[in-house]
């Protein structure tokens, strides 16, 4: 997808940027004929327009004991979605909470360590909020794909 509002140069440096956020300055500009100089400021003209937000890392959840990765797509009374996904999105576990549209309904991914860990917090942490009507949840069994969420082509 090419963004209308980014010249050739700062798209190739997002570009670059998705693929290895810690890359050096100077290795982008070396592959883009620019000083370091020159590409720092491009950064932080990206930062300040807020097409960066900021730089993160990945981690393997799964070598840190949190083995399952669960989906669970949470049904709340209209009155209660905002206090539901603040509380929800509290949660250590959790690592995105999202209102869809249609039905008053968040779809959350949360990293757990087993199923036991998957049962304690639905009964712990989703059931007893006030609002919660209906509970669906799926636990990935095979990851073909994790994003960082937008990749520019």
């Amino acid at each position: 997808m090419v963004l209308p509002h980014l010249d050739g140069i700062d798209q190739r440096i997002v570009d670059l940027l998705l693929e290895n956020g810690r890359l050096p300055y100077a290795k982008i500009g070396e592959s883009l004929s620019l000083s370091r100089v020159a590409i720092q400021k491009r950064v932080e003209s990206l930062i300040e327009d807020g097409i960066i937000e900021h730089f993160t890392i990945r981690v393997n959840v799964a070598k840190l004991g949190k083995a399952v990765s669960a989906f669970f797509e949470v049904v709340v009374e209209p009155r209660f979605v905002e206090q539901v996904g603040n509380q929800l999105a509290e949660e250590p576990c959790v690592i995105s909470i999202y209102q869809m549209t249609g039905p008053t309904t968040l779809h959350m991914h949360a990293q757990l360590k087993d199923e036991e860990d998957v049962e304690k917090f639905l009964y712990e942490k989703i059931y007893t909020l006030q609002g919660v009507v209906n509970v669906e949840t799926q636990l990935v069994i095979k990851r073909f794909k994790a994003g960082n969420g937008f990749e520019v082509f």
